[in-house]
């Protein structure tokens, strides 16, 4: 009786301990497995439109010292990754990119930034018409101020400032709350990973989120006839890591 006592808690520890492993395994596939990181080092060409990247107009982005460059200072000036999008079924997401601003100057009113645009889609109806549907910005102010949806007029953050000298930072993090998301956004330090700033979004309504993945640059530009021809953003190191990214054709 003994024997099969022992053999009994033996065999319950052994149980206990393939669960946790399984337990861990799922925990991994879902927060740290890497689905798409932007690599520029050994592109032979530096043309957009030749690359996993679409935009509006390509003339406007160039890839050089292995980063995505924004080349001028208009509103939403997006880059869109052609391979991958929000799928109807969003699982967890975690998804990081190193920013750093060519055009500092500061709007009091908040609105010149860039960030992540995620969300937009555009599909036809039954007849033929295009619907677009714009998705949510997540984004930091060049004052330091961080936001998501729409910019608003915060304080100025001095600590963001000022490791913005090097760049810094951004990641988003999206939870899957059954029917809603929480999105919390947050800047880090480059050398240390300390966060600089961070805010959070509850209940995000899942049509804000599904769709393409892009990255954004918008800088108020008072003469709307003319494009404003300074550089503005440039971003590098684009990583997304998640469940339910869906992976388009190339």
């Amino acid at each position: 009786m003994n024997t099969f006592n022992n053999f009994l808690k033996k065999f319950t520890v052994l149980i206990s301990f393939c669960m946790f492993l399984f337990c861990i395994s799922c925990k991994k596939d879902n927060y740290t497995a890497t689905d798409f990181k932007s690599n520029f080092s050994k592109k032979e060409t530096l043309a957009i439109s030749d690359l996993e990247y679409w935009s509006d107009n390509a003339k406007e982005w160039k890839i050089t010292n292995n980063r995505i460059e924004c080349l001028v200072s208009n509103e939403n000036r997006k880059i869109h990754l052609k391979t991958r999008q929000l799928g109807t079924k969003v699982g967890n997401l975690e998804m990081t990119v190193r920013l750093g601003f060519f055009n500092k100057n500061i709007s009091n009113l908040n609105k010149n930034w860039a960030g992540f645009h995620i969300g937009n889609n555009n599909h036809f109806s039954k007849n033929d018409n295009i619907i677009k549907k714009k998705g949510i910005n997540i984004g930091m102010s060049t004052n330091g101020s961080l936001f998501i949806g729409t910019p608003s007029p915060n304080h100025k953050n001095s600590s963001v400032i000022n490791a913005l000298k090097n760049g810094v930072d951004l990641k988003i993090s999206i939870a899957n709350n059954n029917n809603t998301y929480t999105i919390d956004f947050a800047v880090l330090e480059i050398n240390s990973g300390k966060i600089l700033s961070r805010i959070s979004k509850r209940d995000v309504a899942p049509e804000q989120i599904i769709g393409d993945l892009a990255l954004i640059s918008s800088f108020e530009n008072v003469d709307l006839n003319n494009t404003n021809n300074n550089r503005s953003v440039w971003f590098k190191d684009w990583e997304i890591k998640g469940t339910k990214v869906t992976i388009l054709n190339q």
